[in-house]
């Protein structure tokens, strides 16, 4: 089964913008801190493999495999990405955005995508898609906190 992906999550968080800027720039130091990362592969200058250990419960579990091809505007503290096709299960694109408010920093984090051959017992197939984005909320809640551990005040 496939099932399309699309998220948008906002937060405000006390940060260093200036250590996230230093490492959007880097890209990698930043992207793999990503909840469930089994590896992160460079593949050339702006582009990387993603590997997710699997995630799911109640009989779905996806292991979400896929590369993009990273762009980094520093100036506006955005680091956007798109799939690069034929490696993996998944296709995913989008960004994250920082941008600095008083003492915070406002997050902004969007993917969408395609997630393929997801193994689906039938009678689960009509839930999937909505528990699929449930689950990819809840990694990018904690994605989120882990960007305030890592670059909190």
């Amino acid at each position: 089964m496939d099932s399309k992906l699309s998220l948008d999550k906002t937060a405000s968080v006390a940060l260093n913008y200036d250590a996230v800027l230093a490492d959007l720039e880097a890209i990698e130091p930043l992207i793999s801190i990503f909840p469930k990362m089994e590896s992160l592969k460079k593949l050339d200058e702006s582009t990387y493999e993603w590997k997710l250990k699997p995630i799911g419960a109640m009989g779905v579990s996806h292991a979400v495999h896929y590369a993009a091809v990273y762009t980094v505007d520093k100036a506006n503290g955005r680091l956007s990405f798109k799939a690069k096709e034929g490696v993996g299960n998944a296709s995913l694109s989008g960004v994250f955005q920082f941008k600095p408010n008083g003492s915070n920093v406002d997050i902004e984090v969007e993917i969408n995508g395609l997630l393929r051959d997801i193994k689906v017992p039938m009678l689960l197939k009509a839930a999937t898609p909505g528990f699929i984005k449930t689950m990819f909320d809840g990694l990018v809640d904690r994605f989120i906190e882990k960007l305030g551990e890592k670059y909190g005040k």
